[in-house]
């Protein structure tokens, strides 16, 4: 009973309701403010707040954006054709490797001439092919472009082979005459080792001697750092 009564004299204090009233800023709103146009108390015809937003706001991903073009760049089928490809050395292990299944690129040089002779570089990024007009020509093993030609011999290119250290390369040509090179394709030494064409040229294991086969019939063991020769193989 004692809080009815309390409530009703504080109604009573109020004016019936059109008495001031404070907003959520603390400021005193009539009731023409509060959007009661009936309600009692002054201030009719003083102007409410505003609202802040007529409507809320709907963000539901539907706005339509300005179209843009982006590139996509295929990156890993070249990563898978790069997986795929092995080091010369890596082929040899394993002579199913050298079962050519798939073609990869053709490349021609400017004089063309038939290439007797084709060597990768130790480290497998080039490739040196050795040509009938005694030419060597340097390709890139990565982008199958041409790189450099050199005039190495003044007749065909017949044999060429690379050192157990990598370091040297020995090639022979049609006349029978066998050249020292440096990796840098820097010649260093010139021997005239048949009077015939020679076919093919092996290395010792310590690269100490290597051997030269010619059209002449005969091998010639040959002593790599003095050049000269040391015994004739005769074939029947």
């Amino acid at each position: 009973m004692a809080t009815a009564a309390a409530m009703k004299e504080e109604g009573a204090a109020g004016g019936g309701g059109g008495g001031p009233r404070r907003n959520f800023l603390g400021a005193e709103m009539s009731a023409a403010s509060r959007g009661n146009p009936g309600g009692g108390g002054g201030g009719g015809g003083q102007p409410g707040f505003p609202m802040f937003y007529s409507k809320p706001l709907l963000f539901d991903g539907k706005r339509m954006r300005k179209p843009v073009m982006r590139r996509t760049i295929d990156y890993y089928s070249t990563v898978v054709q790069s997986l795929e490809m092995l080091l010369p050395h890596d082929m040899l292990d394993c002579p199913v490797n050298a079962v050519t299944t798939k073609f990869v690129h053709t490349s021609t040089n400017k004089v063309r001439c038939p290439v007797n002779v084709i060597r990768w570089t130790p480290e497998g990024r080039r490739l040196i092919t050795g040509s009938t007009s005694g030419e060597f020509t340097l390709w890139n093993g990565l982008t199958f472009n041409f790189e450099t030609i050199l005039q190495a011999h003044d007749t065909a290119v017949r044999a060429m082979e690379w050192t157990h250290n990598d370091q040297w390369m020995v090639t022979a040509d049609h006349s029978g005459i066998v050249k020292y090179w440096q990796a840098n394709m820097n010649n260093l030494k010139i021997i005239q080792a048949h009077k015939e064409p020679v076919r093919g040229i092996a290395f010792s294991p310590t690269d100490v001697k290597f051997a030269t086969a010619s059209d002449d019939g005969t091998i010639k063991i040959w002593n790599f750092n003095e050049g000269t020769e040391e015994k004739v193989l005769t074939g029947k």
